[in-house]
């Protein structure tokens, strides 16, 4: 695909590659999509989830000390504390919605 036209907002402008790039023929991309490029996938481990669990029975929002604390407890970025602490509250919420 050309250039993007100068009309799209940068938003807009990256949804438009990323839906050219799903749609052109032979492009590989895993199901679900979405994914960042160059940093796969992180497999926590056992000790990790459970000190993440810990802190998210404690606490559903973690304050920025406290991802700190994780983050360096945890031997993972606070990015990746964050993320998992959003995931995790959608997983809560699911759970949630599915119980009534």
């Amino acid at each position: 695909p050309g250039p993007d036209p100068p009309l799209l907002s940068p938003a807009a402008a990256l949804r438009h590659r990323e839906a050219a790039g799903r749609s052109s023929p032979g492009h590989d991309t895993e199901a679900g999509g979405g994914a960042v490029p160059g940093r796969p996938r992180t497999k926590f481990s056992a000790a990790q989830l459970q000190e993440l669990e810990r802190s998210f029975r404690e606490q559903r929002y973690i304050g920025a000390s406290e991802k700190r604390r994780l983050a360096a407890a945890l031997n993972l970025s606070q990015s990746q504390i964050k993320t998992w602490f959003q995931n995790r509250r959608m997983k809560f919420k699911r759970q949630t919605q599915d119980a009534r």
